[in-house]
């Protein structure tokens, strides 16, 4: 009861920090909440567009305590990088080292004096990722994951360059998704989530959630990560009568036997 009410101050508390980051800066519209289940978990795919405001605006949004799945990479310095992971724990937000961060700049005095992240580092912070990610799942708890890793607009680093921009989904919330089910016994649904920002004097952003799916529609992971990655570019506004803004196609009826044949003479996701 106790600890409950722990986290109960914690998200609040959170909540109001949003809100205070948001005011006169983002102005939110949200369509789709009743796609949201009441109770029980819930895997909550978005496309990432900024940095800081995608969490506010889910925050400030969603009708459920969220989790989110955050990236700690990005600061250099191992003390401030444990500090930020502390931070995480507090609300339960399972905290990643990207695999695929960039490294150029890493001496190999900084890597011998521990000043960056190392690769035993990436794995010892992926395995507890996974666990925390499916260990809130399996406790009925609503999970946010970014598939595509990086934001658009970001002031540290990102390897988006157009406004319009989406990357290859990751495939990890499949597998999230997947042990989740296993240890449940029972179905988790995965919620597509999409994010339109326009900018003038101060952004305005609109989130829209679609309908939940679920991994046992589709014959392939493969074909589960490629059909979301679609549909959350959909929402996101980035499909023109039938044709992605950077050029791509959008291929027929989800989860279906063709539409796999087809995938597996194509380029699969990154």
């Amino acid at each position: 009861m106790l600890h409950e009410r722990y986290e109960s101050v914690t998200y609040e508390a959170m909540r109001l920090g949003a809100r205070a980051l948001a005011a006169g800066r983002v102005e939110i519209s949200v369509t789709g909440l009743e796609n949201i289940p009441a109770d029980g978990p819930v895997l909550l795919l978005a496309r990432h567009y900024h940095h800081l405001f995608d969490g506010v605006v889910l925050l400030l949004s969603m009708p459920r305590p969220i989790h989110i799945l955050v990236a700690v990479d990005w600061v250099k310095n191992r003390y401030a990088r444990r500090l930020l992971t502390l931070a995480t724990t507090m609300p339960r937000w399972p905290a990643v080292l990207r695999s695929d961060a960039p490294r150029s700049d890493v001496s190999e005095e900084r890597a011998r004096t521990g000043k960056i992240f190392t690769p035993g580092a990436i794995r010892r912070y992926q395995r507890s990722a996974f666990s925390d990610s499916v260990a809130l799942l399996t406790e009925g708890r609503v999970l946010v994951v970014f598939p595509e890793g990086y934001p658009n607009v970001d002031q540290h680093y990102t390897p988006k360059t157009r406004p319009e921009e989406i990357l290859p989904f990751k495939a990890g919330f499949a597998a999230i998704a997947a042990a989740a089910e296993k240890r449940l016994g029972a179905r988790v649904p995965i919620v597509p989530a999409g994010f339109r920002y326009t900018k003038n004097q101060r952004w305005s952003a609109r989130l829209n959630i679609g309908k939940a799916v679920y991994a046992e529609d589709f014959v392939s992971r493969r074909v589960l990560v490629h059909r979301m990655e679609q549909r959350i570019a959909e929402l996101s506004g980035l499909f023109v009568s039938g044709q992605q803004l950077n050029g791509g196609s959008v291929p027929g009826q989800k989860g279906t036997r063709d539409e796999a044949h087809r995938l597996a003479a194509s380029p699969g996701p990154r």
